[in-house]
């Protein structure tokens, strides 16, 4: 199991937010989780070792554990994320959001019926919740 955290920070969004692990994380590290940055290791999957392997080995991979991959913020950012997720076809990319209204307007347009190593969580914390993202 692997973790790519393209970028960082949050905005809290519902009540799910009230309690997050990564706002309580980053209290803990004194890390201001409001400011949403591009990580230093944003092609940390497609880095290669001398002989031409990559780094990171195939298998699972949580995808952005440090922000929400559905974030506005990083719209800016999440076509090259997809180009990455698409070449390292042999790694499963799984991301939670609680931002899942936004999920049309942020894929690639070759998504069509998805990518097969992709696998999206929605959040749901309580029904009226539940029946908006629905």
């Amino acid at each position: 199991m692997a973790r790519w955290d393209p970028w960082r920070g949050c905005h809290r969004c519902s009540e799910g937010c009230k309690f997050c692990y990564i706002h309580k994380g980053d209290a803990k590290r004194g890390i201001d989780t409001g400011k949403i940055v591009r990580s230093d290791r944003f092609d940390r999957p497609i880095q290669k070792k001398k002989n031409g392997e990559y780094k990171m080995a195939s298998g699972l991979v949580y995808l952005c554990f440090s922000s929400d991959f559905l974030l506005e913020d990083a719209d800016e950012w999440r076509s090259e994320a997809w180009k990455i997720i698409k070449e390292r076809s042999d790694c499963t990319f799984l991301f939670l959001t609680k931002r899942i209204e936004r999920f049309l307007d942020c894929i690639p347009e070759d998504w069509g019926d998805g990518y097969d190593n992709v696998v999206i969580c929605c959040t749901v914390e309580n029904q009226e919740n539940a029946d908006r993202k629905d």
